[in-house]
């Protein structure tokens, strides 16, 4: 099958504009914009609002189907879509037209562009925020007046629990490719994997790598491990290294299970993810939620330093075509899988 299978993966993992929502009512008495969907709910216009800043993926419907079900009969949701170039002056126009009390942001360019409008804005009084789909938030939090959020990566500890659970394996060694600038989340996971007698090998690659220098790192990490790991780093996951670099330097011998964190990243059309664990994204946004109800009971006030959420909820994904060609299940194996692609 080898590199037959890659086609799909030379589209961005996350764009588009939110067109539509099951449910949704559009109030009247708001203006319309080509850029957003406005929902809402059955708690009325005098509700608390709450802006939610998304682009439209199906995995951001589920999160927000999470948020409108715990704070639909008490908050007024209103979606605005965010496209990839990250535009600012779409959560600028709408902080100023509806005066939320919180917001939620969702997915990397949306983050950046809100942190741009906080750094050319000092003057702005922001709502409190959280941040979810956002890839490594617990590095850019500091950055971010006013913000907490749920972590986006699931700990390998936890990817590594549950591969180990399907799959026979020689060894728990698992190697990953990093940039230098993840260098400390990456010894973070070697620690939290020690006790469980997991160890970690890291090959660093340069800022911007290009394929031949991710494929050099993946050949020198299979000659160390049994298991390689793919971290959510869009600077690593560009169409070209995906296609140049990650799926023929997996598809070399010897073959070795991967553990990704996105559920696009795992195909029966492609041989680049074998497993994906990721968030439960309607549990997502009911965490999300849960934890705007908690900044309410606060007056509405984020303490500043407050710590980012892991995931309360997880779902896993395995390619099965790969799987029965390269590697060898655990007996029952399969019913432990949320999904399973064949």
């Amino acid at each position: 099958m080898a590199l037959t299978r890659r086609a799909f993966l030379t589209v961005p993992l996350c764009v588009g504009i939110l067109s539509g929502c099951s449910g949704a009512a559009r109030d009247p008495s708001l203006p319309s914009a080509p850029h957003e969907l406005v929902e809402v709910t059955s708690a009325g216009p005098r509700a608390p609002t709450v802006l939610v800043f998304m682009p439209d993926t199906a995995q951001t419907k589920q999160v927000f189907s999470g948020l409108r079900d715990e704070l639909g009969k008490d908050y007024r949701l209103i979606a605005l879509t965010v496209d990839a170039s990250g535009d600012s002056s779409v959560i600028e126009s709408a902080l100023k037209r509806y005066a939320p009390a919180g917001i939620v942001l969702m997915n990397n360019p949306t983050v950046s562009a809100y942190k741009a409008l906080q750094r050319n804005h000092p003057e702005m009084r922001f709502p409190p925020a959280i941040v979810v789909m956002t890839s490594f938030f617990e590095r850019q939090a500091a950055e971010l007046r006013g913000t907490t959020g749920i972590s986006y990566e699931v700990p390998l500890l936890t990817a590594m629990t549950n591969l180990r659970r399907l799959l026979v394996l020689p060894s728990e060694r698992v190697g990953v490719v990093g940039r230098a600038g993840l260098r400390d989340y990456i010894h973070r996971q070697i620690e939290l994997c020690a006790p469980e007698k997991i160890s970690v090998i890291a090959e660093e690659v340069s800022q911007r790598p290009n394929p031949s220098e991710l494929k050099r790192a993946i050949r020198r990490l299979k000659q160390q491990v049994d298991v390689i790991w793919i971290m959510n780093d869009d600077k690593l996951l560009t169409p070209r290294l995906i296609s140049d670099g990650w799926i023929p330097g997996l598809d070399e011998r010897p073959w070795l299970p991967s553990i990704v964190g996105a559920a696009s990243l795992v195909s029966a059309r492609s041989n680049l993810g074998t497993f994906a664990v990721l968030p439960d994204h309607v549990a997502l946004g009911s965490q999300a939620a849960s934890m705007l109800l908690d900044i309410a009971d606060d007056d509405w006030h984020v303490e500043s330093g407050r710590h980012v959420e892991l995931p309360l909820s997880t779902t896993t994904t395995i390619d099965l075509v790969q799987t029965h060609e390269r590697f060898t299940l655990k007996k029952d194996a399969l019913q432990q899988v949320d999904r399973i692609l064949q």
